[in-house]
């Protein structure tokens, strides 16, 4: 690793040792029981602090400071220079003891993933802030009282997915018709699921929350706001914050870039003329392009960086029938859609269903047509019927830090997402080009 990476500072090089042996249990999600006991076996944990993640380590990381995943090392720039972990973001506001870096971790590109959360709560026996209170169990009356019961009553929460209860908005154009909530919470005026949350770095369109829910007429800043405040007072039961306290929150979140900055059997991915990396992304505005990050790549003799670069021209170009990832991921180097808009990739559909989601029957008052789904996206919102199933579309940067994909986490691996648009969207691509557009994505 040093030979590949080089010049880190002794304070780098600390961390990156740090989190190596995390990395080996959390982020590659492989060899959990010999890292920490059962649940089985374990009478009760003192849930006492854990040293598992960086910002419980030190107050700041340095930009670009290598952050191990099952790829190689992704990082993160901040425009101070360095990556605040002390800050109003990783301290907690309300009574729970969460804070937004509970579930938002620079480990997992400032989201949350399965194993992560497996491994919070082997160490701690279900004790950790995350499983507080209820809040993401699997039904809200769940049995927690002791650690087979905590175990029992997360299997949701521990695939890296959060509860959502909503209400069914006053003025809509549709019924729903059947809830068969295996779980036994929804009801006809109130639907009950879990989805995955949204990384809280890269933001550049204004939308805000994988429905839309906070999204404002008055741009990005604004709908952060709504959204940091709904957190204190929600998923950290605390009170109205102060203005200040918001506003350092949503400051630092809107400071973020994270991207892959090495993999394996390439190297960095900003050197030789590429423009990979957080610090390239940190510059790049949100404009309509393709991505030229790997164009110096194209004639490299190593092959690794030739597969990117293939890929990354698959990506802007589309398949043999014309599709393209970019119809809806039009945002230069970073993958978001410029005008924020949310589409219906097919995640939802019932046929992709696991047996422990919910498929709910919205049926639209003037035509009767039908609609099931595993979560209603964006219709649940505004109302619409034409809006059920549609999603923000995020951004691609740092992809390899937070799998499993999409809104339910129905794809394992990059590959898998590949196929599901083969599948759902009709892209037909060749055994080969499917494995260039994989090594792409992992190089974002």
């Amino acid at each position: 690793m040093d030979g590949a990476l080089g010049g880190l500072t002794k304070l780098e090089s600390t961390i990156v040792s740090k989190l190596i042996p995390v990395a080996s249990c959390v982020v590659v999600g492989l060899g959990l029981g010999a890292c920490v006991e059962s649940p089985e076996t374990t009478d009760e944990a003192s849930g006492a602090e854990q040293d598992i993640f960086v910002e419980e380590l030190f107050d700041r990381m340095p930009n670009n400071v290598p952050i191990p995943n099952a790829h190689g090392f992704a990082a993160v720039f901040a425009g101070a220079g360095y990556v605040e972990l002390s800050n109003d973001f990783f301290t907690a506001q309300g009574t729970n003891g969460r804070h937004c870096g509970t579930c938002h971790a620079p480990e997992d590109g400032f989201g949350m993933n399965g194993p992560t959360i497996t491994s919070l709560f082997l160490l701690t026996g279900g004790l950790h802030p995350i499983f507080a209170n209820h809040l993401d169990t699997d039904t809200p009356t769940a049995d927690m009282s002791t650690v087979k019961a905590r175990w029992d009553a997360t299997t949701m929460l521990r695939q890296g997915k959060f509860t959502r209860k909503v209400a069914l908005p006053a003025t809509r154009d549709y019924d729903v018709t059947a809830i068969p909530d295996q779980f036994g919470v929804s009801t006809p005026q109130t639907l009950f699921w879990f989805r995955r949350p949204q990384p809280t770095a890269n933001f550049r369109s204004a939308t805000v929350m994988s429905d839309g829910a906070l999204t404002t007429a008055t741009g990005l800043r604004d709908g952060l706001v709504k959204q940091a405040r709904g957190n204190i007072t929600g998923a950290q039961q605390g009170g109205q914050a102060a203005d200040a306290i918001v506003g350092d929150i949503v400051d630092y979140e809107m400071s973020l870039t994270h991207a892959q900055l090495f993999l394996w059997n390439v190297g960095r991915l900003d050197v030789a003329g590429a423009h990979g990396g957080p610090a390239h992304a940190a510059a790049q505005p949100i404009v309509s392009g393709r991505f030229d990050l790997y164009d110096a790549w194209q004639h490299s003799q190593n092959p690794g960086r030739r597969q990117i670069w293939r890929g990354q021209e698959l990506f802007n170009r589309g398949d043999h029938n014309g599709r393209r990832c970019g119809g809806c991921h039009d945002a230069a180097n970073n993958g978001q859609n410029v005008g924020g808009k949310l589409f219906d990739v097919g995640a939802s559909r019932p046929e992709h269903a696991r047996p422990d989601m919910a498929i709910f029957t919205f049926q639209r008052r003037d035509t009767g047509e039908i609609v099931r789904t595993t979560d209603p996206g964006q219709g649940i919102r505004n109302g619409q019927f034409a809006s059920l199933g549609r999603f923000k579309t995020p951004t691609l940067r740092g992809l390899a830090a937070r799998a499993p994909y999409f809104h339910n986490g129905i794809s394992a691996d990059l590959a898998a997402v590949v196929r599901h648009y083969e599948d759902a969207l009709g892209f037909d691509f060749t055994p080969a080009e499917e494995a260039d557009l994989v090594a792409f994505l992992k190089a974002l």
